[in-house]
């Protein structure tokens, strides 16, 4: 019994001094596999935010702009196209038809009134009812030849707010002038000659009002009678020849 356990103490022993060698041996010839290195981890991408279209602001319209209530646009103007007027007019001669035109905004529900006045009395006045933003009226009057003048348009609310006045001068209708004979303009002086280039005048014989009258010592000039020319005679009318005739043609014709 003590013999195997001595033996095997042994065995131990010898197993116990060999080991070290058998380790050398294996960390210099068995393969070494390299230790990867540890790298940080990525962080993670947040997520993009998708992207959201603009829209481009909503443009508003002239009326929108206008916000407080009254007159956009207005004119005296000799004619209305399409609600619309066709020109603008400051000074007219009487005798026409003009129009003043009207654009209203922010009075819908309202009721404007158009006054005409002349010269500061009291001639036309119109009233419209506006149901809607913007709204467009106008009035006319016939301006009559003898109503010459200032005329003015006030444009009054239905509170008696004056919203809008302007002035059209309406000049008296002239009365057509009385044509003038035209007159021609005076002829131009004739270039003077000069004194190398005059001549005189030939002398011409006296006129029978200066003819010297015949005196006792001058005789008077003998005038002759005016010779007589006798009349042509009358061409003798050929006779023609009978039938009982034989002389020749010839000698039948008048010498």
């Amino acid at each position: 019994m003590s013999n195997i356990t001595n033996k095997t103490l042994g065995g131990l022993v010898c197993a116990f001094l060999l080991l070290p060698n058998a380790w050398a041996e294996t960390f210099q010839h068995a393969p070494i596999n390299p230790i990867p290195p540890v790298t940080a981890p990525t962080p993670a991408a947040p997520p993009s935010t998708p992207s959201v279209a603009t829209s481009p602001a909503p443009v508003a319209s002239p009326a929108a702009v206008t916000t407080a209530p009254g007159v956009a646009r207005s004119a005296f103007t000799s004619a209305i196209a399409a609600r619309e007027p066709t020109n603008q007019l400051t000074r007219i001669n009487a005798g026409q038809q003009v129009y003043y035109f009207t654009e209203l905004v922010g009075l819908q529900g309202r009721v404007v009134n158009h006054r005409w006045e002349r010269d500061g009395a009291f001639q036309l006045g119109l009233q419209f009812p506006v149901t809607g933003s913007p709204w467009r009226v106008h009035s006319s009057k016939n301006i009559s030849p003898n109503l010459p003048g200032t005329w003015t348009v006030t444009v009054q609310n239905d509170d008696g707010t004056i919203l809008k006045r302007e002035t059209l001068i309406v000049d008296p209708v002239v009365a057509n002038a009385v044509s003038t004979p035209m007159i021609p303009p005076p002829a131009q002086p004739l270039t003077a000659i000069p004194p190398e280039l005059q001549r005189q005048p030939a002398e011409r014989p006296a006129t029978p009002a200066s003819t010297p009258v015949p005196t006792a010592t001058t005789p008077a000039p003998t005038v002759p009678p005016p010779a007589v020319v006798p009349p042509p005679a009358a061409p003798t009318p050929a006779v023609p020849p009978s039938s009982s005739d034989k002389r020749p043609i010839w000698e039948t014709l008048s010498r």
